[in-house]
This record gives structure tokens, sequence and C-alpha cells, in this order.
């Protein structure tokens, strides 16, 4: 099927500095770690501080940082489709969106390969995510559209899903369901990183969220607040001033995966 490998995976990265620092150590994280892909969640990274809506997504300055840095893969999204550089970022090949939606730019698997060693990476988008701001058609429920997939791809070595979606039941469902089809289910889009990885009985890993990449101030999640505290006690969010991020010290989300040589993982190991 594919030699064993070591795969860090990242969750969202959110805001330029973020991306910074954490291109600054990749190259000596994938040394200490023997790594063998390196694949980043970063459509949070275009926010560079008091922006509007379209201040989500990502840059072609800060993807063309982190593969210069060693990443492999660059997933996405609800936010796959915004940010000023979205046409441009969607046609990079390294870069994937949500593979369950109707839409024509980009694409939402890739498969990596070096020597004997092969990952497909593919990226989904779960109903329960935010779509606010989005300007994709909703997405098709992920169930039906990972059957769909099977039958018509070829998903070659071990398969990475990252499932964006707001629900830990939902992703530990998906992850329960393909438990022994995929090599790990990794959840990101809620920022705070949970602390378990599990490993299925037949050998899927899977964790419910890798968490944020960014900066720890105020709620964890990387942003001021206010415009979330405002929805939720009903008032209108949209008369306040732009989000901004948070301040503080920043933080690193991420899990390394052993996979064996039959597609199975075999070691979760959280990476602050």
């Amino acid at each position: 099927m594919t030699a064993a490998m070591t795969v860090l995976a990242v969750g969202d990265v959110v805001g330029p500095e973020a991306a910074a620092w954490l291109a600054d150590r990749l190259p000596h994280i994938r040394e200490k770690l023997g790594l063998d892909w390196v694949v980043v969640n970063a459509e949070n990274c275009a926010i560079t501080g008091p922006l509007p809506m379209d201040g989500f997504g990502m840059t072609v300055e800060a993807v063309d940082l982190l593969l210069e840095a060693g990443v492999d893969a660059i997933t996405g999204g609800n936010h796959s489709w915004d940010g000023p550089d979205v046409d441009k970022v969607l046609a990079y090949p390294q870069v994937i969106r949500p593979v369950n939606l109707d839409e024509d730019r980009g694409q939402g698997l890739l498969t990596l390969r070096y020597g004997d060693k092969t990952l497909t990476v593919v990226n989904m988008l779960s109903p329960t995510a935010s779509l606010s701001g989005m300007t994709a058609p909703q997405p098709r429920p992920i169930w039906s559209s990972w059957t769909e997939l099977e039958a018509s791809e070829e998903l070659p070595g071990a398969i990475l899903i990252d499932l964006h979606g707001e629900s830990p039941w939902e992703k530990a469902s998906f992850a329960a369901a393909l438990d022994g089809r995929v090599a790990a289910v990794v959840g990101t889009h809620t920022h705070d990183a949970t602390l378990r990885g599990h490993i299925l009985p037949d050998g899927t890993g899977y964790v419910a969220e890798l968490g944020m990449t960014g900066p720890l101030g105020f709620t964890g999640g990387g942003f001021d607040p206010v415009h979330f505290v405002a929805k939720l006690r009903g008032e209108d969010f949209t008369k306040l001033p732009p989000y901004e991020l948070a301040t503080g010290p920043l933080a690193l989300g991420a899990v390394a995966l052993e996979i064996d040589d039959h597609g199975s993982v075999t070691k979760i190991t959280r990476v602050h």
C-alpha cells in the first residue's frame, strides 16, 4: 500500500503573524520529529487586524511562506472562498478546498508521493460549520459525498481527511464509519484543541479538533470575541467595528500521526 510515514497535521492558522511564526519553526519541527509530510489548515491566515469579513481566507504571501517552509498540503474550510487572493490561492496545486461543494475553482484532494510513500489528503466541510462570509454554496452531506468520492476517484496510499466542522459527535461518527478505510480523520474549525487522540479498533486515527495556530489571548480562538458575544446576545454585530485578532503569545495546534505500511495509525502525539 505505502511505506510507513509520519505526518504533521496543523490546525487553523489565524493571521499572517501566525503563518510566519509557524514557517519559522517548521524546519526544526520537521527534523526533530522525522516528518515525511506536513498538512496545514490555513483558511484564516489572511486576517491582519481590523478587517471586514473579506479579510478571512488565504493570501498568496502567506501560502508562499508556508510552502517555502516545507508545508506539503494546505487545506481550507468555510473561508476557502473568502479573501482578496481566492482565485490565485485555489490555483496552487498544493492548496485544496472542501471537496463536497459544487464549485469549479480549486480541488478537493491531493495525493503526495515521495519514493515508496504515498499520502492522499482530502478536505471536507460539514454543514455544521459557520458559513458567515462564505461565497460558496451549501456543502453537500459529508457521508454521501464521501461514498461518491470513493466510487469515482482513485485514493491511493494512506488517506488523511481534514473534516472542518462544529460537532465533535459528527466528527467522531464519521471517523468510526470510516474505521479501517482511511488512515486518519482530523477535525478543524472550532480552534480549541481537544486533548485526546483516538486509535479506533481497525486502525483509523481520530482527533476531534487539532486546535488553532495563532494568538492565545481572550478566549483562545485567535480573535477578539466581541462579535461572537454580540451575536449570542441577539445584538446586531454588523454595526460593530471590524473583526480583530487576539493578542497574547502564539500557540501551535497540531498532532503527529505515525502511519504504518498498511495505512493504519499506530501513534498520535500532540505537538505544542
